[in-house]
Formats: C-alpha cells, sequence, structure tokens
C-alpha cells in the first residue's frame, strides 16, 4: 500500500468536505450574528466557549486514545480489544459529563449573575449543561471514524452538525418556537442536533466494526493503558483549550459580552485557514501510528514532509488575502457592528499559519507514541498566552487577545520543530519555508500597493487585486523552486494510477 498516496486522497477528501462545511458552519454564525445583537452573540459563544473548555476534563484524553490504539489492536489482529477501549472510553466520559453538568446546574444562578451578566445566561447555561452530556456519543463516535480511516463518514459527520445546526435555527428563528428569546432558540438548536447526529451515524458504525459481536471484558491492565496515555494527552490538551479558549473567558471577565461577540467572530474566521491543516492532522495520526506500529519509518518521512510543504504552500496565499482584506471580510459576512475587529483579525489569521504547522508536528509526535513531548509543547506556550492574556487583555482588550495568540502559536511552532527532528530525525526544508514565507510577503506587498492605485468598486478591486497578487505568488514559488511543478505533477499522476 502506498502510503503517500493515501494520505493525500484522504487529505484531500477530509478537506473538500470540510470546506463545504465550514461554509456551512460559517452561515450559522452569519445568521446569529445577524439575528442577535453583538451582546447576546457574546453571551452564546461565552458559554459555548465555557463548556469546550470544560470538555476538556470531561475526556482526560481518552478519544484521541482510540485514534491512537484502535489501528495497532488491528495491526495485532485483536478486535475484542477494540470494544473494551471504545467502552471504557465511552463510560468514563459519560460519568465524568454527568458529574460537570450537575455543578453547572446548580451554579448557573451564581455564574449568570457574577460572571456572565446577562439576565439570559441562567436558561441558555442549563441548556448548555445538557448539550454537554450529548456530546459524548456524537464525539466518541466520530473519533472512533478517524480511528477506522474511514475520513468520509468522519468528515460527513461534521458536515451534518452544521448542516442540522443552520436548519434548526432558521427554523426555531422564523416560526418562533416556545415563544422564547432567539438566544434560547439556539441553544436549543444545538440540543437537538448533538442528539440526532449520535442515531444517524451509528448504523454505519456498525457496518465498519461489528459491535456487538465481541464481549466486553473489563481489563484494568487496558484501562491504565488508556488512562495513562489519555492523561498525557490531556496535559497537551490543556494547554491547546488555554490558547484557544481563555481568550474568551478572560475577555468576558474583563470586558463586556460585545466585544467578546466580536472578539467570537473574528476567531472562527482565522480559524477557516486551519481546515486544511486541520485535515492533514486527522489523516495522519492514525495512519503514522500504522506505518509507527509496522516499523515502516521512511514513509512516515516522505509523507510528512511532503504534506507540511504543500499545507503551508495552500494556507499562504488565503492568509494574505484574509490578512489584506479584513474589513471587507466582516462587512460582508457579519456587519458594520463587527468591523472594529479587522486589526485584530490580522493578527490571528498570522497567527494560524504558525499554528497550522505546529498542529500538524504535534500530530505526529502523538502518533509515534510521544504525547509527554507534546504535552511539553503545548503547555510551555500556553502558560505564556495565560500569563500575557491577564496583562494584555485588561489594556487592550481583543487586541491584546490577538497578539498573544499569535506570539503563542510561533512559539509552539518552534519548539514543535525541536521535538519532531529529536523524535523522528526529520529534515525540515526550512529554506524552502522561508521561500514560500517570502512569496506571501511580496504577495501582499503588491496587493497593498495595488489596492492604493485601483480605484473601482470594492468587490470588483478586491478580485482583481486577488488576482493579480495570487499568479504573483505562484510565480514566485515556482521561479524559487519553493514548489517543482514536474515533481508535482508526477506525485499527482502516481495518486490517480
Amino acid at each position: 500500500m502506498d502510503y503517500a498516496k493515501n494520505a493525500v486522497k484522504r487529505t484531500a477528501l477530509v478537506f473538500t468536505i470540510s470546506i463545504i462545511a465550514a461554509f456551512i458552519g460559517f452561515l450559522v454564525r452569519l445568521v446569529l450574528a445577524r439575528e442577535l445583537s453583538p451582546e447576546d452573540y457574546g453571551l452564546l459563544f461565552s458559554i459555548f466557549t465555557l463548556i469546550t473548555f470544560l470538555t476538556l476534563f470531561r475526556r482526560v484524553g481518552l478519544l484521541q486514545t482510540i485514534v491512537k490504539f484502535i489501528p495497532e489492536f488491528q495491526v495485532k489482529k485483536k478486535p475484542d480489544l477494540i470494544k473494551n477501549a471504545i467502552v471504557i472510553v465511552l463510560g468514563i466520559n459519560l460519568i465524568l459529563s454527568i458529574i460537570i453538568s450537575v455543578i453547572l446546574i446548580t451554579s448557573s444562578n451564581f455564574l449568570a449573575k457574577n460572571y456572565f451578566r446577562h439576565p439570559l445566561a441562567e436558561p441558555v447555561l442549563i441548556i448548555f449543561s445538557f448539550i454537554f452530556i450529548a456530546s459524548v456519543f456524537k464525539m466518541t463516535l466520530r473519533y472512533i471514524f478517524n480511528a477506522f480511516q474511514k475520513m468520509d463518514k468522519f468528515s460527513l459527520m461534521y458536515l451534518a452538525e452544521n448542516f442540522l445546526i443552520l436548519l434548526f435555527i432558521l427554523l426555531f428563528f422564523k416560526l418562533n418556537i416556545f415563544n422564547s428569546p432567539r438566544v434560547f432558540l439556539a441553544a436549543i438548536a444545538y440540543l437537538i442536533t448533538y442528539i440526532l447526529l449520535f442515531f444517524i451515524f451509528v448504523p454505519f458504525f456498525l457496518k465498519i466494526y461489528p459491535f456487538f459481536k465481541y464481549k466486553f471484558k473489563f481489563s484494568s491492565k487496558l484501562s491504565k493503558k488508556l488512562i495513562k496515555f489519555g492523561i498525557l494527552v490531556m496535559i497537551s490538551g490543556i494547554g491547546n483549550i488555554t490558547i484557544l479558549y481563555t481568550d474568551t473567558l478572560v475577555l468576558t471577565y474583563f470586558s463586556n459580552l460585545r466585544e467578546v461577540g466580536i472578539y467570537n467572530v473574528l476567531v472562527p474566521t482565522a480559524m477557516l485557514l486551519d481546515f486544511f491543516g486541520r485535515s492533514v492532522s486527522q489523516v495522519i495520526m492514525p495512519m503514522v501510528s500504522e506505518l509507527w506500529a509496522k516499523k515502516l519509518k521512511e514513509y512516515v518521512n516522505k509523507g510528512v514532509l511532503l504534506l507540511q510543504r504543500y499545507a503551508l504552500f495552500a494556507i499562504i496565499p488565503l492568509a494574505t488575502v484574509m490578512f489584506s482584506f479584513p474589513e471587507l471580510l466582516i462587512k460582508v459576512l457579519f456587519g458594520n457592528e463587527y468591523i472594529s475587529g479587522a486589526f485584530t483579525l490580522q493578527l490571528l489569521v498570522i497567527g494560524m499559519i504558525f499554528f497550522i504547522i505546529a498542529s500538524i508536528n504535534m500530530n505526529i509526535l502523538k502518533a509515534i507514541g510521544k504525547p509527554f513531548a507534546v504535552s511539553k509543547v503545548i503547555l510551555t506556550g500556553a502558560l505564556f498566552n495565560l500569563i500575557t492574556n491577564f496583562y494584555f487583555i485588561p489594556k487592550y482588550g481583543i487586541v491584546g487577545a490577538g497578539l498573544t495568540s499569535l506570539i503563542s502559536y510561533f512559539l509552539i511552532l518552534l519548539i514543535s520543530i525541536i521535538y519532531l527532528k529529536r523524535s523522528v530525525k526529520l529534515k525540515f526544508p526550512l529554506y524552502d519555508w522561508l521561500k514560500l514565507f517570502f512569496s506571501g510577503v511580496i504577495m501582499a506587498l503588491l496587493m497593498i500597493i495595488l489596492k492604493a492605485i485601483i480605484d473601482i468598486n470594492v468587490y470588483a478591486e478586491a478580485l482583481v487585486v486577488c488576482l493579480l497578487g495570487g499568479a504573483t505568488y505562484l510565480t514566485l514559488a515556482i521561479i524559487t523552486k519553493a514548489i517543482d511543478i514536474e515533481t508535482t505533477k508526477n506525485f499527482i499522476k502516481n495518486i490517480y494510477k
């Protein structure tokens, strides 16, 4: 089997479906941003962020153990251990979810008055407590698809989630079901979607793996193995969640829900760039785990270096376009009420370039059994992010949040490269990466000059500037040999042989 070709094919599949899902997910954000006030939008996503942050302590890293160990159990031909692992992971996650949800419900009134400072915070938080429990089944199923390398099901589940959320939000807003505030209806839409997703995709899981064919036998040895690996992953997850979500949590406390609302349209906009990197990472982890178990390290080197280079090649021009037109992008998508976040969006876009390559590196480290290295990488960046958040956010608000995220992502990239070079003996093509960054800088400068010279309709101007800038970037990448056209053609031909 040619693993490099499979990696590219699966990455392309995940990326294509993720782009469609991301578009629908963006429509969800767009509808919510336009139908809710910035304060209500900020409330919804500050609670959403709190719940997401708490999932880290619910999962204790166990969902990633599924992706790590199921491919190994397949190689060793031990299908009964697959069921044992799934039941143990699901059981622990469910118990912890119920405990945390009970705590959230009993403290909802206190949090509404003293943290969120919004009259609707209490009922919305209670609904999200039930979402917290329902998400256990949804997320476990999705990680199982990832572990079995069924990337079509894995991606379609994300697509279906966004589609159903959008459908229910539009339906509930139109009919004003329950005669309730729209922020309340939006929370209900999420709850119903999470429940439906599990029942829709369970039959696909049963076709992939005959779950009821094998008997569950509790194994303390397996449990300890899963928990040990999971705790190490959780430590890295603490750092990752800290970087991604403490911005919002700190903003909620030190600022106001309006700024929280603005920041929460900027973060998902910047993270659109991450869909390609996430697609690569999700494909790489189970595949590298399998290759590592089979001691086929040369395939790891070949596939990883190729995917890293082309991920960077694809991301830089997209990031440059977003960096050059932040006001237009925010205005078109979310409206003038959010346009004050333009500079912060530029900071987040730069940071996402660093984060994407770093996330690929860290998923490789996890796949080869180095979760502790990932923990050290992430925790270093997370500690820096947390400390600087408490300094910069009270002074500079969302700009301070964006700046700390950018620097933290760059720090994580540097440290992840060091650990990966030690573990896999990869020779990173840093010179080629610099060529791509140079091409991106020239593209950005050209676009700035063209924007100053061209005086036509703003949308026509954006189209012309992007096309000329993109052509310049591609030309420079070829001239500097950052991308080899013949090698690319041959590789693409080999994929479809």
